[in-house]
């Protein structure tokens, strides 16, 4: 059986040859755009992570007491003021 060759076919077949030069050329571009658009979002990321956790960030040498006064030594004064500081706000049910 003899395949006869139709100028539909042959279109269609010629239009698929150039779309697919086409696919070949422009692929790096597109590849090279899509790295460089997922660098530029991993960098936004990083960027609003960083910013974030330095606006939050809270210096651990700042006092919010003037003195504490316990017997035991060897634990910091910071630990006391955190625990009496929990004690004082934690609400009873």
């Amino acid at each position: 059986m003899e395949h006869k060759m139709t100028f539909d076919s042959i279109w269609e077949q010629e239009e698929q040859q150039g779309l697919q030069q086409r696919l070949r050329q422009d692929y790096p571009a597109w590849l090279r755009r899509r790295h460089q658009r997922r660098t530029a979002l991993a960098t936004v990321a990083v960027l609003v992570v960083a910013g974030f956790s330095i606006f939050n960030f809270q210096p651990s040498t700042s006092k919010d007491y003037d003195y504490v006064a316990c017997n035991r030594s060897g634990i910091a004064e910071g630990h006391w003021a955190k625990v009496a500081s929990n004690i004082l706000t934690t609400e009873t049910l």
